[in-house]
């Protein structure tokens, strides 16, 4: 353990941390952050009975009071979990490290991508639970016969009778994206617009959605030591999803992400730097605190090895 007197927060890695993207991750766009100012407390799910949707009697008499309502909240827990990372840099390698090396730089955006890398597998493992996430099973859109329209327009209609809102993002993994685009039914759709590319801009314009995301993170399964073995985060998945353009507490999302806000750094990240002088090192720690949550299972549908 560091001396908590030498470590210290330092301000400019903590902004490159948070700046730091990696476009094969989705679950930043698809699981919105909301700054928390304690580490764990309840949230409130607004109408949870749907009671927004209910025709009632609104006719009054002269001299009546109008007929009153109100509408249920429900609740449930999150608990923001510290994650981090941490890396030594021996001064041999502060002192050696030729431009563009940047050893400090370095260590941040490596240890941020790890810390990153298993929040997309967390979120994955949590959208593609068929227990909880509305879905279906199809016809692979590899297969010839393949009707990916149908499937879709099927998550549409699901997700409109739970939230009476439409999806406006379709989450493909990368093998979904490859069988999609090359789908018979789609090609022939859009084969006389866009100049006949089929990209993530023209399935967004033929699914009526905002946006087309390609999941492309991998994950090495082999043991330490072993040759690797590369697996999609995502599978060969497709997810139709709503999600709000701006977290408040009445929007409707599948999943948000709970930031610490209070946690010594923006959005619940920070890094911290300290020397360990026994080790000629400069110690270096990535640090975020968030709780991944299932929300609203019904604005999500799930369609289990798409490709």
């Amino acid at each position: 353990m560091p001396d908590v007197a030498s470590s210290h927060f330092d301000a400019a890695l903590t902004n490159l941390s948070i700046a730091y993207r990696n476009p094969a991750y989705v679950a930043q766009q698809i699981a919105p952050e909301v700054a928390v100012r304690r580490q764990s407390n309840r949230y409130f799910i607004y109408d949870p009975k749907r009671d927004a949707m209910r025709q009632t009697f609104d006719g009054r008499a002269p001299g009546a009071e109008a007929h009153e309502l109100d509408f249920q909240l429900s609740s449930d827990l999150y608990y923001c979990d510290d994650h981090a990372l941490e890396s030594a840099i021996p001064d041999e390698e502060s002192e050696n490290a030729d431009s563009p090396l940047q050893p400090q730089v370095d260590r941040v955006e490596f240890l941020t991508d790890k810390i990153l890398l298993n929040k997309e597998i967390a979120l994955a493992t949590k959208l593609r639970d068929t227990a909880v996430i509305p879905n279906t099973s199809i016809t692979p859109w590899s297969d010839p016969g393949a009707d990916p329209m149908a499937d879709i327009e099927t998550g549409r209609t699901a997700i409109i009778s739970q939230i009476q809102q439409p999806p406006n993002t379709l989450l493909l993994s990368a093998a979904a994206y490859t069988s999609l685009r090359n789908a018979a039914k789609v090609i022939e759709r859009v084969k006389y617009t866009n100049g006949g590319t089929i990209g993530t801009k023209a399935l967004a314009d033929l699914f009526d959605v905002e946006h087309v995301l390609v999941a492309r993170a991998v994950k090495n399964t082999s043991a330490v030591g072993q040759n690797p073995s590369l697996q999609p985060v995502w599978g060969s998945d497709a997810l139709l999803m709503h999600v709000p353009a701006r977290v408040s507490l009445k929007a409707t999302a599948a999943a948000l992400t709970f930031s610490w806000s209070q946690a010594a750094g923006t959005r619940g990240v920070s890094v911290q730097a300290w020397r360990e002088e026994r080790r000629k090192a400069t110690m270096v720690r990535v640090q975020q605190y968030y709780d991944l949550k299932i929300v609203a299972p019904g604005a999500a549908y799930l369609f289990p090895s798409a490709a």
